[in-house]
């Protein structure tokens, strides 16, 4: 190794930015993060400030080189990840003529009946691999061209986070990468290239969209003499597009073959599966797009609360127990965790619908409701824990045997997030979805899968495996264990059938609705 090799990596989410600095042998050498705030604007609107980010990337910069220890004039590359559907309008120097508009904005929703009608949910989902739903960038791009007509006109540039740093660092309409392209919703994703006919039966301007590229590639390099003195790079350093913050993840975690898969488990949870082909959903709802792993597409489907549930449960019915594990200095999790492995599988006949947000796949429907089904004058606290815990995997399960259904193979699935320390969980998880499951011990596995690509892009890594090899690290295995699955089986036809009966009823809707219009 020469005493150059040193990689960075930025990841630009919702909440922050956060920084990587790695050697090419595979170590962490460097860390820091910063938080960026969502606007308080109007309801159901969602943006942030481009100052806001390159302020936060200075201090997580920064905070990562100080711990990292080492001269950043020896950085050969610096890859980036960043949030999916998220842009801004740039003129025609570049220069931005509005704030970022975050993936959650609602703002177009009205717009996306205007898609159904003049393009039709089935051709959509073939050409895009994606639902027509409001996550996407089309919506809000829909919005600016109808509501805000003069500010439209004078857009150059539709361009996500990424682009807009590169700019500062002086590469100038940069191209996008094409993981991060599926998710404006106006890509071929089977061609990998932006869709004529969409853009035209939207009366879109294909020519304000970026070029395409594939993830790993040079997008350009630092060539902005403020940018390299406040980073402390060197002039000329190149610049390197990973992709979108899912996908750079599931490169990260290792899913970069047929038949692998990652569950990332936190407040919700992102269920994602690598195939060789551009595979659809009968449904037309989960999503098929470019992974950021030459060559592959990957599927993905999202719960909308998972372990946020937990965390509503110990905010209103263990409180005592949290203020003890707080004096004891202990996880408040592993208290509840214990307390689920005392009721028995099937929660003593208890069963939860952890639609509590809504639901975006394998059903898309943001009515839906958390449901609680079953209670009798027997159920403990314990029970209800464990209902909690079995309805999150049997939501897993139905969102990954969709996949399945639909021409993906799932054979080995790593499983991530803040939620997989539990080992009960892991377990409960691999016994209800009757598949090995194994956790992974990468940290940051976005930044790693930036990283990554970083090296690929600059011939430090010739293959995505030789990187993976260098970063990737994997924990305990999680085999099914086989007196469970007739029990696990019957529940979870159960669970398929209580929801479907009660989203049928519109039990949900008027639910919904009678809270809505309640009177203080």
């Amino acid at each position: 190794m020469s005493h150059r090799s040193l990689l960075a990596s930025i990841d630009f989410g919702t909440t922050g930015v956060r920084v990587l600095i790695v050697d090419s042998e595979g170590n962490t050498l460097g860390t820091g993060a910063c938080s960026v705030k969502i606007l308080p604007t109007s309801a159901g609107t969602s943006e942030q400030t481009l100052d806001d980010f390159w302020d936060a990337l200075l201090v997580a910069w920064q905070d990562a080189v100080e711990k990292a220890r080492i001269s950043t004039k020896n950085i050969l590359a610096v890859g980036v990840s960043h949030q999916r559907c998220t842009f801004a309008l740039a003129d025609q120097d570049g220069k931005p003529i509005s704030n970022l508009i975050v993936w959650m904005d609602r703002r177009g929703i009205p717009y996306l009946q205007q898609v159904h009608d003049l393009i039709g949910l089935k051709k959509y989902y073939e050409i895009t691999g994606l639902p027509i739903y409001y996550i996407s960038s089309l919506s809000k791009i829909l919005w600016f061209r109808h509501q805000a007509e003069e500010l439209f006109r004078a857009t150059s540039h539709i361009w996500p986070i990424a682009n807009f740093i590169f700019a500062r660092m002086g590469v100038l309409d940069a191209p996008i990468d094409d993981a991060t392209g599926s998710f404006y919703g106006l890509m071929d994703t089977r061609q990998r290239s932006w869709a004529n006919n969409l853009t035209d039966d939207l009366d879109l301007d294909i020519n304000k969209l970026p070029e395409l590229v594939h993830p790993a590639s040079v997008v350009g390099k630092l060539t902005d003499r403020t940018a390299s003195e406040a980073f402390g790079l060197l002039l000329g350093t190149p610049l390197v597009i990973g992709g979108g913050d899912q996908q750079c993840a599931a490169l990260g975690s290792g899913m970069i073959r047929v038949g692998q898969s990652i569950i990332n488990l936190g407040t919700a949870t992102a269920l994602m599966a690598a195939v060789s082909e551009p595979v659809r959903d009968p449904n037309y709802t989960i999503p098929c797009v470019c992974h950021a792993a030459p060559g592959l597409w990957e599927m993905e489907g999202h719960t909308q609360a998972s372990g946020i549930i937990l965390q509503r449960f110990r905010d209103e019915f263990a409180q005592h127990e949290a203020r003890v594990a707080s004096q004891l200095d202990e996880d408040i999790y592993d208290y509840l965790m214990h307390f689920a492995s005392l009721s028995t599988p099937g929660a003593a006949g208890l069963l939860l619908l952890p639609m509590f947000n809504g639901s975006t796949a394998p059903v898309n429907d943001p009515y839906s409701s958390g449901v609680l089904i079953g209670l009798r004058l027997s159920h403990t606290r314990n029970d209800i824990l464990r209902a909690i815990l079995e309805g999150i995997c049997m939501e897993n399960r139905w969102i990954i045997e969709s996949m399945i259904q639909s021409g993906a193979a799932v054979n080995d699935i790593y499983i991530t997030g803040g939620a997989s320390k539990s080992d009960f969980w892991n377990q409960l998880q691999a016994n209800i979805l009757k598949r090995p499951i194994t956790r992974l011990q990468t940290s940051n596995a976005a930044l790693i899968g930036a990283a990554i690509c970083a090296g690929l892009g600059i011939g430090i890594f010739s293959t995505i495996e030789e990187g993976l090899d260098r970063y990737h690290r994997t924990g305990t295995r999680y085999l099914p264990k086989e007196q469970t699955a007739v029990a696990y089986d019957q529940l979870y036809a159960e669970f398929i059938q209580t929801y479907t009966t009660l989203r049928n009823s519109e039990v949900f809707k008027n639910l919904r609705s009678i809270g809505e219009n309640q009177v203080p």
